[in-house]
């Protein structure tokens, strides 16, 4: 029925891709349109931004920066299916985080968060998503050029799975780690190199902006973060990403705010993580390519990214939170564009 892709998840064939296709018709017809005429609303916005994110975590606080971690700092990791592990910062480790925060509260007047819903193709969006002063994208998706009227091409925040390193970039070459160790790299294995310049091929799509890696979710998953890390410290390429990771507390007190608000799945998706963190650094938010069904409101079939038909995982409720984006969207908070741009 099915055939397993590269990034360990699971391509549909043409029969199921129908059938999903046919089913959402009939959801889709139950979701009500977008509020027409749609005005930013300040103090709704400040309202939610004060809301969602603890004043702990404001300002800029949400990134785990030698500002607010130390050597011997204990930090917890928070992905739902494993028991959490307490990590006890190294000096090493901590020299791989920012100095300071590089990002304040509101920085940007406006930002364009970008999922990677089919709904973006043909729509057309590319040149008002670069108008943007700030643009973030999810997942490392692709930027070739064929999807640029569609999606854009500019890029300030790009986010990347930490299972990547694994079966994208076959952990560089490491063996599989248990626990996290000094990293030491097989820099003369075919592996190694074959993955080093993978990766950094891909990640020259995206410029210099800054890639945001969700290292806390568990141990091994910082340890994958840290190897990206190393290869990218090192690389005397012209790509150099900045690393950054948001902190774990913050992760937890955003999970929180979403299951309080009627989103009951395990963990919110790295979209809606970027919807609420760009709402402390923006002004104003646009945002486009979240729309979790295979049919749009013309009965055109849509495929569940722009750029393939992978399903997406059941650790995420999207149309949960597709339904708050709606909320956030009709009180002036966001934009949500689910249509074609003008």
């Amino acid at each position: 029925m099915r055939k397993k892709h590269r990034y360990y998840m699971w391509a549909i064939n043409e029969s199921v891709a129908q059938e999903k296709f046919l089913a959402d018709q009939k959801v889709v017809q139950t979701i009500p349109t977008e509020a027409p005429g749609w005005v930013y609303e300040r103090t709704a916005a400040d309202l939610f931004r004060k809301r969602s994110v603890s004043s702990h975590f404001g300002n800029g606080n949400f990134l785990v920066t030698q500002e607010n971690t130390h050597v011997n700092s204990v930090l917890t990791t928070y992905i739902y299916l494993r028991k959490q592990q307490k990590i006890k910062i190294t000096a090493k480790q901590l020299e791989r985080f920012p100095k300071e925060r590089p990002f304040t509260a509101k920085q940007f007047k406006t930002c364009s968060v970008v999922g990677n819903g089919g709904i973006l193709n043909g729509s057309s969006c590319g040149e008002e998503i670069d108008a943007s002063e700030f643009v973030f994208r999810c997942n490392t998706a692709p930027m070739d050029e064929k999807y640029r009227k569609d999606i854009g091409n500019k890029t300030n925040l790009i986010t990347m799975n930490p299972t990547q390193v694994l079966y994208r970039y076959n952990s560089f070459g490491q063996p599989p780690l248990k626990k996290i160790i000094n990293i030491t790299l097989p820099r003369t294995s075919e592996a190694f190199k074959e993955g080093k310049a993978e990766f950094l091929k891909d990640l020259s799509a995206y410029g210099d902006s800054y890639l945001f890696i969700e290292a806390f979710l568990y141990e091994l998953a910082l340890n994958r973060s840290f190897l990206a890390h190393e290869v990218l410290q090192e690389s005397d390429s012209h790509v150099k990403n900045k690393v950054i990771f948001p902190h774990p507390n913050f992760v937890r007190s955003v999970q929180s705010y979403w299951k309080q608000q009627g989103v009951k799945g395990p963990m919110v998706s790295t979209g809606l993580l970027l919807v609420t963190i760009s709402t402390q650094m923006c002004e104003e938010v646009h945002v486009y390519g979240f729309w979790p069904f295979h049919s749009d409101r013309n009965d055109r079939r849509l495929t569940e990214h722009y750029y393939d038909n992978i399903l997406p995982s059941h650790a995420h409720k999207i149309t949960d939170e597709f339904k708050q984006l709606q909320r956030l969207h009709n009180t002036g908070v966001i934009r949500l564009t689910t249509n074609a741009c003008q």
